[in-house]
């Protein structure tokens, strides 16, 4: 069953692409060719869901990570480096303005 899951995921479904309505599809066809029973149906969409959206969170961690890395080796400061920039400076214009 694994096989089949990975298979119907590389053949083109997609992460982006995927709906419950086109993982049944896919598997209608896989059972009108004899890999999945009518029994494992409910099953085998479940599985092929849970599967693409385990892959969308590792692929977007990825993505979020390879950013962060890339954001510090270029030496772009941060959201919290910027907020931290506007406090100081906003700390030394009272400081200014009440001499």
């Amino acid at each position: 069953m694994l096989d089949i899951i990975k298979k119907s995921i590389y053949l083109g479904l997609g992460a982006a692409t995927a709906t419950k309505e086109k993982v049944e599809t896919l598997v209608d066809e896989l059972i009108e060719k004899g890999q999945v029973t009518r029994e494992q149906k409910a099953s085998a969409v479940k599985d092929i869901l849970d599967r693409i959206e385990k892959e969308e969170k590792e692929l977007s961690d990825k993505i979020k990570s390879t950013v962060e890395k890339t954001i510090a080796e270029v030496g772009l400061p941060s959201k919290k480096d910027i907020q931290e920039l506007k406090d100081r400076l906003e700390a030394l214009e009272k400081k200014m303005g009440s001499k």
